[in-house]
């Protein structure tokens, strides 16, 4: 069963807020922004209607008093708050990925397995996972380093994997009978290649990719520069993979309130690695303080852009820095807010930012 989420206002978050410490007092300035509730596509979408009460207040179409809405809205906020100290939720995703080494050679091994995959509390999915994890394992190695990938199909149907972003041999790049053959259930592929360009890459199927990939056959691969210094300089960084359609609207394969906090100390540099897996885009806004942009798609950018909001098309990875200078909570989210806030609270591609 679904659990109900709910927001708080500012003045009503910071007397809760009060009663913690950490984590939980620079939490009170999330709640004037968004929303939890299972992404349902069009007919899901929540609503309001603008026009009723006596007092000219509006009324939630749902039929909710606006008592009910606040404390749905309050919910979800204590849960993130909750899932900040434990996980509110089974299985992590975007964990790395050690591998062998073979006579010079970088060697991963990945398995593509059916899981069951909790998105919120109480929501579960039938998935497709990587090592059976969503997203698959963090892929890393540097610039010019020679990799070998072992991938064995343990599904039901075929499958590839494409290596988006990275320049590799024609036969490896994963596209079905333009490539190689698809990976038959139960067959294993072997991909090899040398790592020719750094960046923010992924990984993901390129076989009935439309269900795969938004299923969860997907990951982050993270080519580090030969010459580390001609990267900015960042104290600490997270990968956000965006995502939609089957498991609703995700980051990092949970929606709010059990996405990951992006935690910082004041004064430090934040990188985050966005990627976005899904089909639709996905504006990402921070509330508080800019970031700048410094590479897309792998590439560094001459110069740097400063901006409050990212708009993360299908396919596209940003890297931006965040400097850390204002302490507290602060929001960040999808500003297609059909993504991220409805009147039962926020919901989806939400997280925050905590400064300490």
């Amino acid at each position: 069963m679904n659990k109900r989420y709910t927001r708080v206002s500012r003045r009503s978050f910071l007397s809760t807020a009060a009663l913690a410490s950490g984590v939980g007092l620079s939490a009170a300035v999330i709640g004037a922004c968004s929303s939890n509730e299972k992404a349902t596509g069009a007919a899901g979408t929540p609503t309001m209607d603008m026009g009723g009460g006596s007092s000219g207040t509006p009324t939630p179409k749902g039929g909710m008093t606006w008592q009910e809405m606040d404390a749905m809205h309050k919910r979800g906020i204590e849960d993130f708050l909750a899932n900040t100290k434990a996980p509110i939720t089974k299985g992590k995703g975007n964990q790395p990925l050690e591998p062998k080494i073979e006579s010079g050679v970088k060697v991963f091994d990945l398995t593509v397995d059916e899981v069951q995959w909790e998105t919120v509390p109480g929501v579960t999915f039938k998935a497709f996972g990587y090592n059976n994890m969503l997203p698959g394992p963090v892929i890393r190695a540097t610039e010019g380093d020679a990799v070998r990938v072992n991938v064995k199909n343990n599904l039901k149907e075929s499958t590839t994997v494409h290596w988006h972003g990275l320049y590799v041999p024609n036969p490896m790049d994963g596209v079905p009978f333009i490539n190689q053959p698809p990976i038959e259930p139960g067959a294993n592929f072997t991909y090899e290649f040398t790592l020719r360009n750094s960046g923010t890459h992924m990984y993901h199927s390129h076989h009935n990719s439309l269900n795969q990939v938004n299923r969860g056959l997907l990951g982050a691969f993270i080519v580090d520069p030969k010459d580390r210094a001609s990267y900015p300089a960042y104290d600490r960084e997270y990968i956000m993979v965006l995502n939609d359609l089957n498991l609703g609207f995700t980051i990092n394969g949970k929606g709010f309130p059990a996405t990951d906090a992006v935690v910082a100390k004041k004064g430090e540099k934040v990188l985050v690695r966005f990627m976005n897996e899904g089909t639709m885009n996905h504006p990402m806004h921070l509330h508080g303080q800019p970031m700048r942009l410094v590479a897309k798609d792998g590439w560094i950018l001459p110069a740097p852009i400063t901006c409050d909001t990212v708009d993360v098309a299908p396919g596209n990875r940003w890297d931006a820095i965040i400097d850390a200078t204002e302490v507290g909570a602060w929001a960040f989210h999808c500003h297609i807010l059909t993504h991220a806030e409805g009147e039962k609270g926020m919901f989806g591609l939400v997280t925050a930012l905590i400064v300490e």
